[in-house]
């Protein structure tokens, strides 16, 4: 249902994304699938290849091996990154070798699923990607699309772009076969693709081909492509608001929170850029605990619509969030971290907003208006 139409207007608004594997997620559930990328989702796999492979030669001599697939890496509380950095610090052969196989591991688990995602749905779910891209054509919006980071290897995201949009990717990299004239959505594959070929010139490629920065702590990204794409990352997020849709910032991502601070904080001129994160309101709070330094507001902040959802969460008017303290503060957190999928929640009370300002969600493709009309 539509809600009613106001008047109000704005200056334009420099708007970057960074998607994490929670977005690509979002998508594939909007469809009801019963399989998904998230690492809960790919551990219990990854748990069985590993204790494979530890029986496997030249594995299955080792004891330490032995148990760090039996005991060890299947405990539900281990970061499996974590694991394959300490492995690679271990400067023992047979520990180097396992690091390798667990990174193979976890690309083919991840592969699978989404594989099996676009079996079960009979296609690559892009819904969610795409209403976001449509949003910015609103006419009358205020908002523009500087560009997208994400971090995911699917191509989930190109596939919005290119089919559901009719627009092109610009990869900030030769990527065969070239962009043609035409517009063109930036998106920066921070940590590569599985549809890019390990290879000069880096090509669109099969389902069997990747070119990434695996799991781990310490993201390798000192060689071609990755170091011109996390330098173009920092022009991008010349920007006045970051919106961090389906990310977990935790300590496996020193590097990003990094170059965050520095594109935030640190800029001659600019003042500091508003950080968004569209999550559950609770995963929202463990990263102002982690990172105070980004200042960043949940979806229970986030201006205008984050009074909405507060009042609409409380029974009431629409009311600060500031407004609540202590245990109400709390279960108000609570309560609004029960939506199954807060990106399609998000896209929803920003669809309202929007058409509470401008009166329409009409475009040539109208995937925002069906968002908040279908679902």
């Amino acid at each position: 249902m539509m809600p009613t139409p106001s008047t109000s207007a704005a200056a334009g608004i420099d708007v970057v994304y960074l998607f994490g594997a929670g977005a690509s997620h979002a998508n594939a559930k909007l469809h009801g699938s019963a399989h998904g990328t998230l690492m809960a989702d790919l551990k219990p796999a990854i748990d069985t290849l590993v204790q494979k492979l530890a029986r496997q030669p030249p594995f299955r001599d080792h004891p330490a091996i032995d148990y760090l697939a039996n005991e060890v890496i299947t405990d539900e509380k281990i970061d499996i990154e974590q694991i394959i950095t300490f492995l690679d610090e271990s400067r023992s052969e047979i520990h180097l070798r396992f690091a390798d196989g667990l990174r193979k591991i976890f690309a083919r688990v991840l592969r699978s699923k989404l594989a099996a995602i676009e079996r079960e749905l009979k296609k690559i779910p892009t819904d969610l990607y795409s209403a976001v891209l449509d949003m910015h054509e609103v006419p009358g919006f205020s908002e523009r699309l500087r560009g997208i980071l994400t971090l995911n290897y699917d191509v989930f995201l190109e596939r919005a772009i290119e089919r559901d949009m009719g627009y092109h990717v610009d990869f900030g990299i030769s990527v065969n076969p070239p962009t043609v004239s035409g517009k063109a959505v930036k998106v920066l594959k921070l940590h590569g693709s599985f549809g890019w070929t390990d290879e000069w010139p880096i090509q669109r490629a099969s389902k069997q081909k990747r070119l990434w920065i695996p799991p781990g702590i310490q993201k390798e990204k000192r060689s071609y492509p990755f170091n011109a794409l996390w330098g173009m990352a920092r022009e991008l997020l010349e920007c006045d608001i970051l919106r961090i849709v389906g990310c977990n910032l935790g300590k496996n991502d020193w590097d990003l929170i990094s170059l965050l601070f520095t594109t935030q904080h640190a800029h001659r001129s600019k003042r500091p850029y508003q950080v968004e994160i569209i999550n559950r309101p609770s995963n929202a709070e463990d990263v102002k605990q982690q990172f105070p330094q980004l200042n960043a507001k949940s979806l229970l902040e986030i201006d205008v619509i984050g009074d909405q959802i507060v009042g609409e969460i409380s029974g009431g008017p629409p009311r600060p969030f500031n407004d609540f303290v202590d245990d109400d503060r709390s279960e108000l957190i609570a309560r609004a971290s029960k939506h199954p999928n807060p990106f399609l929640y998000w896209l929803k009370q920003k669809a309202e907003e929007i058409f509470r300002t401008l009166g329409s969600l009409d475009t040539g493709r109208n995937a925002l208006k069906r968002i908040l009309e279908e679902y």
